[in-house]
C-alpha cells in the first residue's frame, strides 16, 4: 500500500515538473517568436536540453526505488543530479559543436528557463502538498 502511494505522489510530481517546464517553454517561445526564427530555434534547443536533463533526474528520483535507508536515498539523489549534469553538458557541447548560427543568448535563455522552472515547480508542489500557501 505504501509503495503505491509513493508511486502516485512521484507521478504527480513528475507531471507537475513537466507542466511547469512546458509552460515556461511555450511562454518563452511566444516571446522570442517576435525576435526572429534563429533566436527561437536556439531557445527551443536549449529548452529541450533542459527538459531532457530534468526529465532524467526527476525519473531517477521520483520513479526509482523508495528506500527507507537515508544513505541509499541520498545516493539516488546524487546519482540523479550527476546524471542530469552529464546529460545537459554532453547535449550542450553537441549543440555548440554541430548547430550552425546558434544564438547563445536564446540558447541559454531556453536552457536556464526550463532548469529553473522545474526547480520552482517542485518547490511550489512540495509547499502545496504540505498545506502551505505560496508566498505572494
Amino acid at each position: 500500500m505504501i509503495e503505491t502511494i509513493d508511486c502516485v505522489l512521484g507521478g504527480n510530481m513528475l507531471r507537475r515538473m513537466l507542466v511547469a517546464q512546458c509552460g515556461v517553454t511555450a511562454l518563452l517561445a511566444l516571446a522570442l517568436w517576435l525576435f526572429g526564427p534563429n533566436l527561437l530555434h536556439s531557445a527551443l534547443l536549449g529548452a529541450g536540453i533542459g527538459v531532457a536533463g530534468n526529465g532524467y533526474a526527476a525519473w531517477r528520483v521520483f520513479a526509482g526505488s523508495r528506500s527507507k535507508n537515508g544513505s541509499v536515498a541520498m545516493f539516488e539523489l546524487y546519482r540523479a543530479e550527476f546524471g542530469k549534469l552529464v546529460i545537459v553538458g554532453a547535449l550542450c557541447a553537441t549543440a555548440f559543436a554541430l548547430v550552425d548560427q546558434l544564438a547563445v543568448g536564446g540558447f541559454l535563455a531556453g536552457l536556464l528557463a526550463t532548469l529553473l522552472a522545474a526547480t520552482i515547480g517542485a518547490i511550489f508542489a512540495q509547499r502545496n502538498d504540505v498545506g502551505e500557501q505560496p508566498a505572494g
